[in-house]
Formats: structure tokens, sequence, C-alpha cells
């Protein structure tokens, strides 16, 4: 087996290895969305802003003398705040697992992000949950062994994107509107934010780390400003990423104090991705995250009718969160360790 590294100039491997996560999806998370393969390719042409990726194929030469792709590192450095940080994915084909390419390829990985200066590293493996379908968790136990602690775990839930019935929808928004009073204008969109909105969502983009659950995961908050936003909107522009948006504004200053968002990928995919929902802690309490998420799902399907599912993932421990997506409607499916292992500098 060989190791390596590779980038946009090699389409053929951006190819192989885009075929080898469809064929580990299926055999490993089939419940789940499948992989997207615009928004995989977009990958190593266009970065967000203050990340760098390294890409690194393992391949050996079979009994036809053909090369083949069997496995896939993926590496992400943080490049503003957190630089000691690192995030990797490793994945063996299903076809060539337990012959200790996963052991191999790891091992690169880690080498690698200690040569780059990156002291902590963290890498994510489905888990069972809660009545879920089964999940083969080696890889779970290959990473303790390798001195790996769970340092979060997060649960995939799916809804409906019409999770009642207009009477029942209508009853729920109108209570959460109710309770929220007449302190809070509601502003959606989808795609880029709107220029008037563009300082009050940097700040909120930034409140995002300090705010949500991290388990053991040592990060400091990402700075968000301008040009940083509009560069991530670029990026999900080339994707075929389209996030859709509801925020309440508070009327008294017009700052944006709570938001939520649902991407949806360009095309006939069914499902949505639920990503942040978020209320300024001083204007807890008002019903705001369930208003905006009710909102959301209403502009969601006037604009994305074909979108039959939103998939969100929340911390276990993020009790005021799942208690809104249970009310949604949200059944759990499985769950992801994230696994974090301190490294030790190379040596010379």
């Amino acid at each position: 087996m060989r190791i390596i590294e590779f980038d946009k100039a090699r389409p053929d491997l951006i190819d192989r290895t885009f075929a080898l996560l469809t064929a580990a999806h299926e055999a490993d998370t089939p419940e789940n969305p499948e992989p997207v393969e615009r928004f995989y390719k977009t990958m190593f042409t266009h970065l967000f802003p203050g990340r760098r990726k390294h890409w690194f194929a393992a391949v050996e030469t079979g009994d036809d003398g053909e090369e083949h792709v069997i496995g896939l590192g993926r590496v992400n450095f943080f490049l503003d705040e957190n630089q000691d940080f690192a995030t990797f994915a490793v994945t063996v084909h299903p076809g060539h697992r337990r012959r200790g390419h996963g052991a191999a390829l790891l091992a690169h990985v880690e080498r690698f992000c200690a040569e780059q200066g990156r002291t902590t590293v963290v890498t994510a493996v489905p888990m069972y949950w809660e009545n879920g379908p089964e999940r083969d968790e080696t890889g779970a136990r290959a990473l303790e062994r390798r001195g790996y602690t769970r340092a979060l775990t997060t649960v995939n839930r799916r809804s409906p994107a019409a999770p009642f019935g207009a009477d029942e929808e209508t009853r729920r928004y109108d209570e959460a509107r109710a309770k929220a009073g007449d302190a809070y204008e509601l502003r959606q969109w989808a795609g880029p934010v709107p220029d008037d909105l563009l300082i009050t969502m940097c700040r909120m983009e930034t409140m995002i780390m300090s705010e949500i659950p991290l388990g053991e995961l040592d990060l400091q908050p990402e700075q968000v400003d301008a040009k940083k936003l509009r560069g991530r909107e670029a990026v999900n522009a080339a994707e075929g990423r389209v996030n859709v948006h509801s925020v309440a504004v508070d009327r008294s200053t017009g700052e944006v104090v709570a938001w939520t968002e649902i991407g949806v990928d360009e095309g006939d995919h069914a499902d949505g991705h639920q990503g942040i929902t978020i209320v300024d802690p001083a204007h807890r309490g008002h019903r705001l995250g369930l208003l905006l998420k009710l909102a959301n799902l209403r502009q969601l399907r006037e604009r994305f009718p074909h979108v039959a599912w939103i998939w969100t993932d929340n911390a276990d421990v993020n009790a005021p969160m799942i208690a809104i997506n249970e009310l949604l409607g949200y059944a759990t499916v499985d769950a992801n360790a994230e696994y974090q292992r301190k490294l030790e500098a190379p040596s010379a």
C-alpha cells in the first residue's frame, strides 16, 4: 500500500475517492443522506476562509495489475483561531478492511498533523443510538486502543419537512409568536445575507462556538467578519448549497438576536440539513428558537417543495434544543462519537 497526497490536479483520484466514500456510506450508514458529488468535488477547488485541507489516497496494485484506491484520509486545519487543532477522517473501502490499511492511514495522518504543529486531533465515527440501526463500532474501539478519548457525542435525528397538519402547525406557530410578543421582527431569505444584516450576522456567527455544547473539545470562538462571511457564501454557491434562513431582529436595536438555517443541495436531493439554531442568551425564554424553526420550515417548503426530510445533529447534552426538535417530530437515527487525542511533537 502506498499513501499519496493529492489535490485538484488529480481529478482521477477525486473521482475514485468519491466512489470509495459512496461505497462506505452504503455499507456503514445507508439510512443517512448519501454523499453529494458536487459538494465533495468543490472542496478541492473552493476553500472556506480560514481553512486548509489536505487529502491522502491509499492505493495498492491489485492482481489485475491495476492501481486501486482502498482508503482516503481527509485533514482540515484552522488557520486563524485554534491553530493547534486539526480534524480528520479516515475511510477504508468496505472490501479492504481489517487488513491494517486503516491503521496505517491513521498513523500517516497523525504524523502529518504533528509535523504541521497540530497538537490536538479529532475525528468522528458512527455509533448506535436508541433503537436505531446497528452500527459497526470497530473504528471506535481502534481509536480507544490508540489513546483517543470520546470528547463529544452528537445525535442524528430526522423529521419530515411537514411534521404536522396545517392546523396543528398554525396553532404551534401562533403560540410561539404570541410568546415572542411584538419586540421582534421576523426576517427570512435564501442564499446570501442581506447587506443591511451583514454586520449583525457576523456577530451571530462569532457567537456559535461560545454557545453550543462542545463537550471536552477545547475550541476558541472563531471571529467572523464581513469578508469571511461573504467568502463562505461564495463557497456555498460553488458547492450548489443554498441556505434558507429565518432570524429574529430586536426592534429596539436592529440586531439579529436569534437565527436558524437549513441547507439544501441544488438538484433533486430530498434531504435538507438543519444547520445552526442559536438564540442570544439575553433573549432566551421567548420561544424564539421554536418560532424560527417553524417559520423556516414554511419557507423551505415554499422554495424547495421537493425536500421531504430535514436532518439535524445535536450534542446529546443539549437538552433545550433536543426538546424543541422533539416538538417538531424529529426521531433519532444514530449518533457520531467525536474522539480526541493529544499528539506529541515529532522527534527530530
